[in-house]
């Protein structure tokens, strides 16, 4: 991830030093750079000058060589005593005006910031990997930040070739929040018995125009990393049911089919094409209950895709119905919770995990009314409460 972040910055132009445990694991970096931006050249992807200028921007370096920085960004792994360790010994040298970014993914910015006894220039910039590919940071205001110092990073991302999204310091920041309900709502259509994880995938790819389905993006990510992150969310947040991790997914973690990574998953990824090994319970209920009809004008309003909509089965209708009502919701409650604006969770979701519309550009286009009549509806058909919207 940190040789990632120096290859964006050094393409830009700046000047980039790696430390880490010792010179040889910048000098490894360095070549795994240069060995990407090989590739890109091959590719056609830029020219070969332009390669040759980011890898003479990017030198193994030690503390020493400091003193004239202006961006500090600490990527290593998610362990607060590591990152201390890493950070303390910075704040004395450099200088007094250098920022201090921290790429953690959920670890509290304000008590880096504390701990390490500078938490006015102290801010999150959370890259999302791969960092050369993936166009979103998060900018993270700890308690004590300095809004200079966020405006001045928010600046350099940008420059850099990144959208930026300005959040707060909250557990999992904007995006790993927010896209909780893709993968926990499809986990619970699935144990209501609505559909098969395929069909389920189908749904939200030919309605809904996303990239990935809920189950092939858990299967790439990994389980173990995916359960994870909704139960630390979960447990930040107070527990709400709408984030509460799901029994399915806590089962294929215990038993170690973990995804792509261990050639199965949700599906089985030994052979040609994906085959799914889950299927819906034969006892289960359908969840379908009379939320038909509501579901049928839901996805009408969310899509002009007519024909996607034909094609799909009523229960895979009421699939996209409940899990992009649960996304719209979860980003309404990060909205209320004081997270980010509107307009920040929009990009982070469009540039951070490629949703094909920022969430509240959607639920505009889909109407307020419809929305609130939507969740109301599926609100009665659940008995935890998941699907009630902030105040």
């Amino acid at each position: 991830m940190g040789a990632g972040i120096a290859q964006v910055a050094a393409t830009a132009g700046w000047s980039v030093r790696l430390l880490d445990v010792d010179r040889a694991t910048c000098e490894a970096a360095r070549d795994g750079v240069a060995k990407r931006l090989a590739r890109n050249v091959e590719k056609g992807r830029m020219q070969p000058t332009e390669a040759d200028a980011a890898i003479a921007h990017i030198t193994p370096s030690d503390l020493a060589e400091l003193s004239d920085c202006e961006l500090f960004i600490e990527a290593i792994v998610e362990d607060l005593e590591l990152k201390l360790a890493a950070l303390t010994p910075m704040v004395e040298t450099l200088p007094s005006s250098a920022i201090i970014a921290t790429n953690t993914s959920s670890l509290s910015v304000s008590d880096i910031g504390d701990r390490i006894g500078a938490p006015d220039r102290t801010c999150g910039m959370h890259f999302f990997n791969p960092a050369p590919i993936m166009k979103l940071v998060e900018i993270v205001r700890g308690k004590a930040t300095d809004d200079a110092v966020l405006d001045r990073a928010a600046t350099i991302a940008a420059e850099w070739g990144k959208q930026v999204a300005r959040c707060a310091d909250t557990p999992g920041f904007i995006v790993n929040r927010v896209a909780r309900p893709y993968y926990l709502e499809a986990f619970r259509c699935l144990e209501d018995g609505l559909a098969d994880p395929a069909a389920i995938d189908d749904a939200m790819k030919s309605i809904g125009g996303f990239r990935m389905g809920p189950f092939e993006l858990t299967d790439f990510i990994g389980h173990d990393v995916n359960a994870a992150t909704t139960r630390s969310v979960w447990e930040q947040w107070d527990r709400p049911s709408r984030l509460a991790p799901v029994a399915i997914q806590e089962r294929l973690v215990s038993d170690g089919t973990l995804g792509r990574k261990t050639g199965c998953g949700v599906f089985d990824w030994s052979g040609d094409r994906p085959i799914s090994v889950l299927r819906p319970p034969q006892d289960a209920a359908t969840g379908v209950g009379d939320i038909g009809d509501t579901a049928a004008r839901f996805c009408a309003a969310a899509t002009s895709n007519s024909e996607a909509i034909a094609r799909c089965s009523d229960p895979q209708r009421i699939v996209f119905t409940r899990i992009l009502s649960a996304l719209l919701n979860e980003a309404a409650w990060a909205a209320h919770d004081g997270v980010a604006e509107p307009a920040d969770i929009d990009v982070a979701m469009q540039a951070g995990v490629n949703y094909p519309r920022g969430l509240f550009a959607w639920a505009s286009d889909i109407g307020e009314n419809l929305v609130a009549g939507t969740l109301s509806a599926l609100d009665a058909s659940v008995d935890d409460g998941r699907f009630v919207p902030p105040a």
